[in-house]
């Protein structure tokens, strides 16, 4: 009885072998591929952005400047403004508008901002950073008063 399962094992065995074959050898069957293209809008992008600026200590994000407020420019928001070039792989230039703790290294600061844009950017969207453009426009003393002032000031 034994030998009989063993046959009927091989059997079985042998018979999705031979299928898989002629399937693969024939000619008008392809496997289902996805098509199409994955695009990422310039404003899910600029959020990803203020999320890592935001991760950043001792960083606010500031406003863009006149330029951004009389809206000649590319849109920004909360301190961040994205430009996507498209391509293989499509690149991504973010430029940042701080505002920095009194008493930190803004070198320091800005490696650290560039760094978490970039990461995050890169792992959780698959396009590349070209660059992160950080420009501090000001500092502040703490972080509670900056921050109730720009609720009183938008």
């Amino acid at each position: 009885m034994m030998e009989e399962e063993k046959e009927m094992h091989m059997t079985n065995q042998d018979y999705y072998q031979s299928s898989e074959t002629q399937q693969s050898q024939e000619p008008g069957i392809e496997e289902a591929q996805p098509k199409g293209e994955v695009k990422i809008s310039e404003e899910v992008i600029s959020q990803m952005a203020i999320e890592a600026l935001k991760s950043v200590p001792g960083v606010l994000p500031a406003s863009s400047g006149l330029v951004a407020n009389l809206r000649l420019g590319r849109r920004t928001s909360s301190g961040v403004k994205i430009t996507i070039e498209e391509g293989a792989p499509n690149e991504v230039i973010v430029d940042t508008y701080i505002s920095v703790k009194y008493g930190l290294r803004i070198p320091d600061i800005a490696w650290d901002v560039q760094e978490a844009i970039k990461n995050q950017i890169e792992n959780y969207t698959g396009y590349t950073v070209k660059a992160v453009n950080v420009h501090v426009q000001g500092i502040h003393f703490t972080e509670n008063k900056s921050q109730s002032q720009d609720l009183i000031n938008p």
